[in-house]
Formats: C-alpha cells, sequence, structure tokens
C-alpha cells in the first residue's frame, strides 16, 4: 500500500532523504501543471510556473504542519504563484501569440465535427480567459479540477460563500459572453 502524502512529508521531516519528495513531486505534477494551463493558456508557461511552484512547494516543506491536505497546501502554492504571475502580467502586458490550452481531439469524429469542436473550445477558452483571476480559478478549480467548492475555498483563502459566488459570477459571465455562440 502506498504511503499517503501526509505520511511521505512526516517521512521526509524524520528519515530526510529525496525519496519522499520525489514521490510527492510525481504524484502532483500532472495535475498542478493542468490547473496552471487551465489559468495562463499556455503550456509553456505552464511548465515554467509549475517548476517555480514545485521549487516553492520543496523549499517551504518545514512549514506544511498537516492542518489541511498536502495537496490542498500544494494547490494553494500553485494558485498563488499563478495569480502573482497574472497580476505581474496584468501591469506590464507583452504582445505574443499564446497557445490556447491543448484540447486532445475526440476518437472518431469526423473532420467537420472536429472543426466544430476546435471552434467551440477555442470559443469556451476565449471566455475562460476573459475572466477575473479569481473567477477563472473558481471554474478551474470546481469544474476543470473537480474539487468540491470547501477544499477549493481552502485553496483560494476564502469562505465558502465567497467561492459559491464566484463560481456563479464565473458562470454568468461565461453564458453571456457564450450566449450568442451556443444559442
Amino acid at each position: 500500500m502506498a504511503e499517503s502524502d501526509e505520511q511521505l512529508v512526516e517521512t521526509f521531516h524524520t528519515i530526510g532523504g529525496d525519496e519522499p519528495l520525489q514521490e510527492l513531486v510525481e504524484r502532483h505534477i500532472p495535475d498542478v501543471r493542468a490547473m496552471v494551463g487551465r489559468m495562463v493558456f499556455d503550456q509553456d508557461l505552464a511548465d515554467d510556473l509549475t517548476q517555480e511552484v514545485f521549487l516553492r512547494a520543496l523549499r517551504g516543506i518545514g512549514t506544511f504542519q498537516g492542518r489541511s491536505k498536502f495537496s490542498t497546501w500544494l494547490y494553494r502554492i500553485a494558485m498563488n504563484t499563478t495569480h502573482a504571475h497574472l497580476a505581474r502580467a496584468a501591469r506590464s502586458p507583452v504582445d505574443y501569440d499564446s497557445e490556447l490550452a491543448e484540447h486532445p481531439p475526440a476518437e472518431g469524429p469526423g473532420p467537420e465535427q472536429m472543426a466544430i469542436g476546435g471552434e467551440t473550445l477555442s470559443k469556451v477558452d476565449a471566455a475562460i480567459r476573459g475572466l477575473s483571476p479569481k473567477l477563472r480559478a473558481a471554474i478551474v478549480l470546481t469544474t476543470l479540477q473537480q474539487m468540491d467548492v470547501r477544499e477549493a475555498a481552502r485553496i483560494e483563502g476564502c469562505s465558502r460563500a465567497t467561492m459559491y459566488w464566484r463560481l456563479h459570477e464565473a458562470r454568468r459571465q461565461l453564458r453571456t459572453q457564450l450566449d450568442e455562440y451556443l444559442s
């Protein structure tokens, strides 16, 4: 039976060594990268930010006290890192062509359906990109990462009521932006 995240952290604190940390990174890197990628819509940037997240987490692992799940603590670092990047980018925008988040094609559709599907994904991506970082985080954490509202609120450092409001507002804005297209 594999050790839990919290057991791996305890093993690291007690014995040391790289193995527990390596296991934690391997377990969580796909989810952290996916979450960050859905926030920034640039896969190369997502890779860079994911690396920064894990560097921060590994440097600060001594501060993890087990009051929440390790994954919640890690995802909070990821969201804080992403929010900080988005705030810096908003203060000094740079013109460049970023690729939209990659979406693997579904198996089986023909070229016409693939084109329609790709266009739909592009519209949805653009609508999500148009949300403020806090509203985007609410959608990414609860809908795309499938976290419950309580955990998403812990990660974002807000109340459940605030997270519910952010979800409601994000969905309202997405409906408004996509209504013409989907009607």
